[in-house]
């Protein structure tokens, strides 16, 4: 469970950064300020949904690499300790480990949650101390503080109370007016959202600037669309600098990049032909970059899996099959339980195992199978009050194995009882 709780954050934080870097690289340079805005939403939702789209393994395996050969997550199989006499598998992270990993990242992803209540908690504590008002159906919150920059915060416009009396008021009201009419502030608090999650990745900072600088150039552009001289409002962009920044959950009037909106405020649209071509070409790239992080169907990656193991051969493949999908209980790591377990298999004529038996010695007059060797690490804070618990896990576990063992084709084992030796240890 943790690992895929780590697989998909990982998933996800890739399939952010592939979609903020074509972004970047194609989209931002345009005035389509809209279908940005789509691109850069939808790279918000796209962590959550590719990493639990179900793929075809068939596909997958087209396209990037051969599923069926894949050894699971919670194993792994030194091959140069793999021989004749033993085959050691080990469990690749220790619980201790894995505990504290998520223990850290969950303490901090309360931060940020504290963060994002302490946001609304400052903006509600504003509107209260305002003076409030209406401005062409939406909230105005007029702010004793002058210090304040004016912003908006969804159907809420707030302006300082010296600034609702200067001259370019209409125009910061017009243009808080735009932030409120496009409910910005959904985008804003779905990035703050993610950052709960992915406060770890660069993209997705990267994703919150830009995704705030959008909404400028959106309400910029319709600005320019409304006024009959549109350089006052250029003007009033470079004439109005005041404390900006104030909460992260809010679109203020004067961003930074101010020189970079009136760059693109004048930006002409010659050939806007290629630049929605560009958006319709990088779909497929996207898809085919996104296909990669999909999670493939795991039905169909077991079928496969026992496709390719429906028979064994020799003594080496069968070592290999039990390293590969034999598990260390974790009721005996929290024990501290090692032991030596050996089990008689029966093996009918059609090669399939009949029944297994855990036996207490071994027999001379068996079929002996080279010992597999399963090593783990301890659990922190683990004791020892229950090892009898621990050896029925042990117990438990290679008789699971055991019996899922597919068919066996060495006429050595067909119609024989075999004695296998399963030595669990820990480090």
């Amino acid at each position: 469970m943790v690992e895929m709780f780590w697989e998909y954050q990982i998933k996800g934080g890739i399939v952010l950064a592939v979609s903020v870097l074509l972004y970047v690289l194609v989209l931002s340079n345009d005035s389509f300020f809209k279908r940005n805005r789509l691109w850069l939403v939808g790279s918000l939702l796209l962590p959550w949904i590719v990493p639990l789209i179900t793929m075809p393994v068939w596909l997958k395996k087209m396209l990037f690499t051969d599923m069926g050969a894949t050894v699971p997550l919670h194993t792994f199989v030194s091959v140069g300790q793999m021989n004749m006499d033993t085959v050691q598998a080990t469990n690749h992270f220790s619980f201790s480990i894995e505990f504290l990993g998520i223990v850290l990242y969950g303490l901090i992803s309360v931060v940020f949650l504290v963060r994002l209540f302490y946001g609304y908690a400052s903006i509600l504590s504003l509107k209260k101390s305002a003076e409030c008002k209406s401005y062409k159906g939406f909230s105005l919150a007029v702010l004793p503080d002058s210090k304040l920059g004016p912003f908006s915060f969804f159907r809420t416009i707030f302006i300082p109370k010296e600034l609702e009396k200067s001259r370019e008021s209409r125009l910061i009201l017009e243009h808080e007016k735009a932030h409120c009419a496009g409910w910005h502030s959904i985008d804003l608090t779905l990035v703050e959202c993610m950052l709960i999650f992915q406060w770890w990745n660069p993209f997705a900072w990267w994703l919150r600037n830009l995704i705030a600088n959008n909404h400028e150039f959106c309400v910029d552009n319709i600005m320019l669309k409304n006024l009959s001289d549109p350089k006052d409002y250029q003007y009033s962009l470079l004439n109005l600098i005041r404390g900006q920044g104030q909460n992260h959950l809010v679109n203020n009037y004067n961003q930074s990049l101010t020189k970079k909106r009136i760059i693109m405020m004048n930006k002409s649209d010659k050939n806007r032909t290629i630049h929605r071509l560009k958006g319709l070409l990088l779909l497929p790239i996207l898809t085919f970059s996104l296909l990669a992080f999909t999670n493939p169907n795991q039905a169909d990656e077991v079928k496969v899996e026992k496709k390719s193991e429906q028979t064994i051969a020799n003594t080496l493949d069968l070592q290999k099959y039990i390293a590969r999908n034999v598990k260390y209980p974790v009721i005996a790591q929290e024990n501290y339980t090692q032991a030596d377990v050996i089990a008689h298999v029966t093996i009918d004529k059609n090669g399939k195992v009949k029944g297994v038996k855990i036996a207490q010695k071994r027999q001379s007059n068996l079929v002996k199978i080279d010992e597999v060797v399963i090593t783990a690490y301890k659990t922190a804070g683990g004791n020892q009050d229950n090892t009898q618990a621990g050896i029925k896990s042990l117990e438990k576990e290679t008789t699971r194995i055991l019996k899922s063992l597919p068919r066996l084709s060495n006429q050595a084992w067909v119609g024989q009882k075999l004695e296998f030796k399963l030595k669990f240890k820990l480090q």
